[in-house]
């Protein structure tokens, strides 16, 4: 077993944003914290990592916070926000070729919607959504950080350095296909388009493994992954290819509904592998879900098409879920009747859909012609 590297490089990017926005939100001076005013200004600027803090102090800081009021959301979100920094300093290590593959963090655990756009803020600048939808704290005169930005070129570094661990985690001799799906799949984020050409070679060496899939294994999710960046970047048809071929059993339907229920803190516990994927449905219910692909169910959306086949999936396995929050069964009503109107979907999309707007119908929703 890997020995863990107690000089790892940490940062406080991510963290010390969230703690700026929590504390913004009691609102409190920053000496009111019981931490004296350096610390807390380190904190917040990234200067001095929080993870750097004992635990138990860290513990103690987040109880007296809430004690205060602090946004619940936002606390609850800390432990996520420290992952993130631990995923930032990973792959910004500039002698990331020679790292230890068994110790990166995107090859320990599966990430999550919360863990992933909390990792991307940072180098994308993109508000999480989590975090978009609450109140705008107030802000103090002059410049101020809008959120944890990385310089340029560490950015440049970010994706570059994914692909170099994607590449090593698929030497045959020591593959590691956790960590090489989930760096292809962050790879497909890339906002200047240079991962696409990459994530093409890549997909191209695994084409033929998409046609071979009699069941669930672990080169599903990463074929997944793969297509679904492809998507990202702008070419669709290797994700409907996917979609239509790569579900040829239960376990793989499974697999598509425990991962999206995963993905948006249905199942709520982290999975260290995928292995979690193809087991049965039961324990979790699906509103949150149906609530995350609804308001993702639109035609210019980069994975449109999975989000149709999710939803699907869904309300195939989980009748009369939509009588949970009726307000949502009339907007995918609404919704899915404007998209079927387009000519953005696949043809197995359309035929999902129709089937999703006529069992709608027999629930008793139907569309108010209000969709966009």
């Amino acid at each position: 077993m890997a020995q863990f590297e107690a000089s790892a490089p940490t940062r406080g990017d991510v963290t010390g944003y969230l703690l700026k926005l929590i504390r913004e939100s009691i609102p409190l001076t920053q000496e009111q914290l019981g931490v004296d005013r350096a610390t807390v200004q380190s904190w917040e600027s990234g200067r001095r990592p929080f993870l750097a803090v004992p635990f138990g102090h860290a513990v103690r800081l987040r109880q007296n916070l809430g004690r205060l009021g602090a946004d619940s959301i936002l606390l609850d979100a800390l432990p996520d926000a420290a992952e993130a920094d631990v995923i930032l300093a990973a792959m910004l290590n500039s002698k990331i070729e020679r790292a230890d593959i068994a110790q990166q963090p995107l090859g320990c655990s599966v990430l999550t919607h919360r863990l992933t756009d909390l990792t991307l803020w940072a180098v994308l600048g993109q508000v999480p959504v989590f975090i978009r939808d609450l109140p705008a704290p107030h802000r103090r005169r002059g410049p101020v950080a809008t959120g944890p930005a990385l310089p340029t070129d560490e950015q440049r570094a970010f994706f570059t350095n994914l692909h170099v661990l994607a590449e090593r985690a698929a030497d045959e001799r020591h593959p590691n296909v956790l960590l090489h799906r989930q760096a292809c799949f962050l790879a497909g984020m890339d906002p200047t388009g240079t991962s696409a050409g990459w994530l093409a070679q890549s997909n191209a060496r695994k084409t033929h493994r998409v046609a071979t899939f009699q069941t669930w294994s672990p080169l599903w999710p990463d074929a997944r992954s793969v297509v679904t960046s492809l998507a990202n970047q702008g070419d669709p048809e290797p994700l409907r290819d996917f979609i239509a071929r790569a579900h040829p059993d239960d376990a793989c339907q499974r697999a598509t509904l425990n991962y999206s229920a995963y993905w948006v803190g249905e199942i709520p516990y982290r999975q260290p592998n995928d292995s979690f994927m193809p087991t049965t449905t039961t324990g979790w219910r699906g509103t949150r879900l149906l609530r995350h692909l609804v308001e993702r169910l639109d035609a210019e959306h980069p994975f449109i098409d999975l989000n149709i086949h999710n939803l699907w999936a869904l309300l195939t396995a989980r009748r009369g879920l939509v009588h949970d929050h009726p307000a949502t069964g009339q907007t995918l009503a609404d919704g899915a009747t404007a998209i079927l109107d387009s000519d953005r979907i696949s043809a197995q999309s359309r035929q999902e859909l129709t089937s999703i707007v006529y069992s709608l119908r027999t629930e008793g929703i139907t569309s108010t012609g209000m969709g966009t």
